[in-house]
């Protein structure tokens, strides 16, 4: 594959003729064409023997089909599948959907029949759902799927492209709650891949909002121009990725290596395009649920409607934990809520229970709320369960139809909550539905995926100034370490200020340098990073003759260094991955680096002083600790590694730590540089 994208799917959305061939009266054949004859399609089937299966007319060769297909469905095995895809492109067909070729194809035969399929279709470049895959599902349209297309699989603006045959099974066992453009079991990527069909759904007019569902980035070029396209149209895309690797962790000299590892590499890609990732398919399904809906929260002010003190109370923390801490209530729209009703001092959370009778109160308060100008958002936790008797099922269905009048009149965003992962009844769904309401299952989930809604915006990386390249013999080297001299020598090029400090060949140097450098120094052995962690630091040298001393004692030649103390320790790097390229890294420093290394960020490199300061920001630690002026020299920093990486591709590494923030400047204590072959 190269790295263009592809875009050529709209036929598989809109399919009214299609053949499968392999058509029969069990298994996948059966399958394709049942879900392909429904909604009006035709169909027709490929077998050697039948006339019939399934009730469909049966021709013994593809090149008997009396029309010309919108897709080829192939379900047959490793043994007979290369020879009848061979005679589908000789007729002139390109788009396919293969579903099999997966365990049931295994040893040599069948990695023979995968090798022989992909290179078929790649030479014919055809357009391929498949192999090993579920298909592709599309509500009310006739579908080239495998699996079972449930009766509440409904028309709406999320596209699912999902790697797994089974996460597709599930949204489309979902019911009513997600309106889906589509569903696409991508599988081994044949001959298009994840970034095509990101490309796609970011042109599909009818698409509001992606989910990716990954287990491997095939062209990390082509996918983060795809992310880029996305951002420039506005669409968010809501990312899932699974097998988590530490691919740059292998063997890092640097704490930078062993923080960031593949994983973080592309948590920084998805980062600098402005795609939401999320950790658990629950976070992935809700947060599809809020972006697929027709209008999305305007901000952060939200009000919270809730019959139970407990639950509100959860909510609220959970909320609060989500970056979206409940708002004051209005003073005027309190003074009118107790107005209406004996609350005697509402606040919010508003907790009804008990204030009225549900069908009267709730509407009102949601009406009230929805239509204050300083509400964004109007948020009823109330449990939905379709397993609910004595009147609660209809209580929360009741509710669902309120918020969907409300967001219809007012056009705020409106969404019901459910403390509670039971399952919703259909009723209550297609009652929210109505108004464009998501009806959201689970407190932290629900609020996480409002929250972060709120907060989306359409990002794309900016481009860092110019600046001119300069000489640097230091990195002309075999590949391996540069001495810290040498790093510091290069990145002070780079405009990252040192210590003052002086190399010294033996002990009666060292005490020389001291003496010129004036002031309490550091003596380190003259080579690579960790020197501390060996015993190849002596702090404290108060005089020239412990400077010598600590020579001999370390073995010259040594660094003799300016020794700093106090300010805040930052750790700066810099990793080529060597999937995504350059990425920065920003963290806690010295020796605690790792051990906050889950505190850290990462962004791709080169970067601009604005996204790097955003980068620093986003560190709470380092927000905490810094002013704006000091946030502003630990970006120069990250901003310069970039610059370093871009001029010169030989460097894997990079390694500022710490960098010491200090009396307003910035001094980089250790560096280090890796060289790669």
């Amino acid at each position: 594959m190269t790295d263009a994208l592809r875009t050529d799917f709209a036929s598989l959305l809109n399919i009214q003729r299609a053949v499968v061939v392999g058509a029969s009266e069990r298994g996948p054949g059966h399958t394709l064409l049942q879900n392909l004859s429904t909604h009006g399609g035709e169909v027709i089937g490929v077998h050697p023997t039948r006339e019939q299966a399934a009730g469909h007319r049966c021709v013994p060769n593809i090149k008997d089909v009396p029309f010309k297909p919108d897709v080829v469905a192939i379900a047959l095995g490793a043994r007979t599948i290369v020879p009848a895809l061979d005679e589908a492109i000789a007729a002139g067909h390109r788009v396919f959907a293969i579903p099999g070729l997966g365990a049931e194809a295994a040893g040599e035969e069948g990695d023979s029949a995968r090798a022989a399929v992909r290179e078929r279709l790649n030479a014919a470049d055809a357009v391929c759902v498949g192999i090993n895959c579920m298909g592709i599902a599309v509500p009310e349209r006739p579908s080239p799927y495998m699996g079972t297309v449930g009766p509440g699989f409904r028309d709406g603006g999320v596209a699912a492209i999902v790697g797994s045959g089974s996460i597709a099974e599930a949204l489309l066992a979902l019911g009513p709650r997600i309106g889906f453009r589509n569903v696409v079991s991508i599988g081994a990527e044949t001959s298009r891949d994840a970034a095509d069909w990101l490309a796609f759904h970011v042109e599909d007019e009818r698409t509001r909002a992606i989910g990716l569902f990954l287990e491997a980035v095939r062209r990390p070029v082509a996918f983060r121009a795809a992310l880029e396209r996305a951002s420039d149209a506005g669409k968010p895309v809501v990312v899932l990725k699974v097998g988590r690797s530490e691919v740059a962790a292998r063997n890092a000299m640097a704490h930078t290596g062993a923080i960031v590892g593949s994983d973080r590499s592309f948590d920084a890609l998805c980062r600098s395009y402005g795609a939401i990732r999320v950790d658990d398919y629950g976070d992935w399904l809700e947060q599809l649920e809020v972006l697929g809906t027709p209008r999305r929260p305007r901000g952060l002010r939200t009000v919270l409607l809730t019959n139970s003190g407990g639950e509100a109370e959860l909510v609220a923390d959970v909320s609060d934990a989500a970056g979206m801490p409940l708002m004051t209530l209005p003073t005027d729209l309190a003074a009118e809520i107790d107005a209406a009703w004996p609350f005697h001092g509402v606040h919010n959370p508003i907790d009804y229970w008990a204030f009225g009778e549900p069908e009267e109160i709730v509407p009102d308060l949601v009406r009230r709320c929805a239509e204050h100008p300083e509400v964004d958002n109007v948020v009823i936790n109330i449990d939905q369960s379709w397993r609910f008797s004595n009147g609660e099922r209809e209580n929360a269905e009741d509710a669902c139809t309120t918020m969907a009048d409300v967001a219809l009149a007012t056009d705020t965003f409106c969404a019901v909550l459910s403390t509670a992962v039971s399952d919703p009844s259909d009723t209550a769904v297609l009652n929210a539905v109505r108004g464009g309401v998501p009806v959201l299952i689970g407190a932290g989930m629900g609020m996480r995926a409002i929250a972060r809604a709120a907060q989306w915006r359409p990002t794309k990386p900016e481009a860092p100034a110019p600046w001119d390249k300069p000489v640097c013999p230091e990195l002309e080297r075999e590949a391996g370490h540069l001495a810290e001299a040498d790093a510091k020598i290069v990145l002070g090029r780079y405009g990252v200020r040192a210590p003052r400090e002086l190399r010294a060949a033996n002990p009666a140097e060292a005490r020389a340098a001291a003496e010129e450098i004036n002031a309490t120094v550091v003596v380190k052995v003259d080579g690579p990073a960790h020197k501390e962690k060996y015993g190849g630091v002596i702090l404290g040298c108060t005089d020239p003759d412990r400077a010598a001393a600590a020579a001999e004692q370390i073995g010259a030649p040594v660094l003799v260094c300016e020794e700093i103390r106090g300010g805040t320790e930052v750790l700066c790097g810099l990793v080529r991955d060597p999937l995504y390229g350059p990425v920065v890294v920003v963290g806690v420093g010295g020796s605690w680096a790792e051990a906050f290394g889950d505190t850290a960020r990462a962004a791709l490199g080169p970067i601009s002083q604005a996204d790097a300061e955003r980068l620093v920001r986003s560190v709470q630690p380092l927000q905490q600790r810094l002013a704006e002026s000091e946030i502003t020299i630990v970006a120069e920093t990250l901003v310069a590694l970039g610059c370093v990486a871009h001029d010169f591709p030989r460097v894997s590494e990079i390694d500022v730590n710490p960098l010491v923030i200090r009396d307003g400047t910035g001094v980089a204590l250790d560096g280090l540089i890796v060289l790669s072959d």
